[in-house]
């Protein structure tokens, strides 16, 4: 399957999953029924989120069967030139890889019973959980307190600042048309600036804000928690550079390195990550006995999880592993632009687009397209 293909299934599941995740939360705060912590509920939705993960390694191995199924007959030019590569990767030295690693001898001691290798494994592991924990825990969070669209804003614009930078400095990117890139970096982020300033003024215009007659300013009384949750939300997204480089770094240096075996460090990375949450479940699940489940609020938790987090997690391991890192920070921009797009489809009655919004999203999207051709390059790796 075309990479370009799972840009699009990535940025429809982060907004499917973002959108399910804040009707979740909003069904909580609005039931108003006393000794409901939104804090409970925001765990619990983190301890499921990382449950989807666990079905990574069956995902990876129904796309590795589909791929070997669809292998051209022997002797077409596509096998030859499979079969050329391996050989080569074959008559290599089995210990040289990226930089003179070896998958083999990395593979973290579990087959060669090193110790020093497994200890090295874990802690790698475990900084990679912690890192991640923190951007998802603030991303549950903000969204108990804020808008979908609001937290997906913040947290695109975050993402996608930082890792552009780390893959710079860390030579992670190519050094090709660098000045070209940086512009239309800054067409983007001046795109993202527009469309941020001019919300507010779409939702005075959609009814969905007051202005005080007589001190002149806006009166929502969650402005200060929703400003508290995106702080919080943009900064907390920030450690998720350092994990992506770190990934790359670790476990996306070498075709040596199967889908499979990524999909398997991602579910010990969730496991961590649950695990760490497990002293604060009782809590999550006294609340969760206080809300008002019914068969729509599982529904949409289950479409938050399975159609939402998994297949983004999933697309993104993909275009990790077939395209340099610089071209996922694309996606980000993709979810900004998207996410806009279903607040006008699922709810055109509450919605006002003025001039100035549109012409940011027009700037966000030829940015975006630019920056998708700059980046993309296919690197035919194997799915196996």
């Amino acid at each position: 399957m075309d990479t370009r293909i799972y840009w699009f299934v990535a940025v429809f599941s982060y907004i499917i999953q973002t959108k399910c995740l804040s009707l979740l939360q909003s069904s909580a705060r609005d039931s108003e029924r006393p000794g409901i912590d939104h804090q409970g509920v925001a765990i619990f939705l983190l301890f499921m989120y990382f449950v989807p993960w666990l079905l990574l390694v069956p995902s990876a191995r129904l796309v590795s069967i589909a791929s070997s199924m669809t292998v051209s007959r022997p002797g077409t030019p596509e096998l030859r030139a499979r079969g050329e590569r391996n050989g080569i990767m074959d008559g290599e030295n089995n210990n040289n890889s990226n930089n003179g690693r070896s998958y083999d001898s990395y593979d973290n001691g579990v087959k060669n019973n090193d110790i020093i290798g497994k200890v090295s494994y874990v802690v790698k592991l475990v900084i990679l959980s912690l890192l991640l924990l923190v951007p998802v825990l603030t991303y549950m969070n903000a969204l108990s307190l804020t808008p979908a669209f609001d937290v997906g804003l913040i947290q695109n614009t975050s993402i996608f600042e930082i890792t552009s930078l780390l893959y710079g400095v860390c030579g992670l990117s190519r050094r090709k048309n660098v000045f070209r890139n940086f512009i239309v970096m800054m067409i983007a982020l001046m795109g993202i600036v527009l469309v941020s300033y001019t919300k507010a003024t779409c939702d005075l215009l959609a009814g969905k804000f007051s202005i005080n007659q007589k001190t002149g300013e806006l009166e929502d009384p969650f402005l200060f928690d929703r400003l508290k949750s995106c702080l919080l939300c943009g900064l907390g997204a920030l450690t998720l550079g350092p994990f992506t480089v770190l990934w790359n770094r670790w476990f996306n240096f070498s075709d040596r390195i199967t889908l499979s075996h990524q999909c398997q460090h991602l579910t010990y990375i969730a496991s961590i990550c649950m695990a760490v949450l497990l002293p604060f479940l009782p809590r999550a699940l006294s609340t969760l006995a206080k809300v008002p489940t019914n068969k729509v609020f599982w529904l949409e938790a289950l479409a938050a999880f399975l159609f939402g987090t998994l297949p983004h997690v999933f697309s993104l391991s993909l275009i990790q592993r077939q395209t340099p890192p610089s071209y996922s920070t694309t996606i980000n921009l993709g979810a900004i632009i998207f996410m806009g797009i279903s607040d006008w489809i699922c709810e055109p009655t509450q919605t006002t687009i003025v001039r100035w919004e549109v012409i940011g999203y027009i700037m966000l999207s030829v940015a975006c397209v630019v920056l998708s051709i700059a980046y993309y390059e296919k690197k035919h790796l194997s799915l196996h």
